[in-house]
């Protein structure tokens, strides 16, 4: 009688810890991104930077890339053994309030970083065309980011 006792209650406790749904849980992983107003004083670079892109990014790897292609007012020795400096352009229909930037990936879904750039806008009527960028470590494989462009 014990057994059956024993039995019953330990088999619905076995089943319910086998089928746990936190078991399928994969949370993002995240990292950290830098830039270049924060390690190396540039001012205002949406606007003072630019590259020959539209609506698109490039990952620059090193100085004399990046010094061949960007243009403006902080040329900075940006450390390449440290960092990769993803850079892009994007078009806005309306002036803009700030940028942030985010950058993780779901390893169960993919190895693929994603920087989602979040454009905050206002009712200005200038229509920008702004360089965002991000130093990412340079530990991430630079084929393995993309990039989500948001517009609030």
């Amino acid at each position: 009688m014990k057994r059956i006792i024993l039995m019953l209650v330990c088999v619905p406790f076995l089943f319910s810890t086998q089928c746990d749904d936190d078991d399928n849980y994969c949370p993002d992983e995240t990292s950290e991104t830098e830039s270049l107003e924060s390690l190396y004083d540039c001012m205002n670079t949406k606007y003072q930077m630019d590259i020959d892109l539209a609506d698109d990014f490039m990952v620059i790897q090193d100085q004399e890339t990046f010094d061949n292609l960007v243009t403006g007012s902080c040329m900075p020795d940006i450390d390449f053994s440290t960092y990769n400096l993803l850079i892009g352009k994007q078009g806005l229909t309306s002036g803009n309030t700030s940028i942030l930037y985010f950058l993780n990936r779901n390893i169960c879904i993919s190895d693929q970083w994603e920087l989602t750039v979040q454009f905050n806008q206002n009712a200005t009527a200038e229509a920008p065309n702004l360089t965002y960028h991000a130093l990412i470590t340079n530990t991430i494989n630079p084929d393995d980011i993309g990039v989500n462009i948001i517009i609030n």
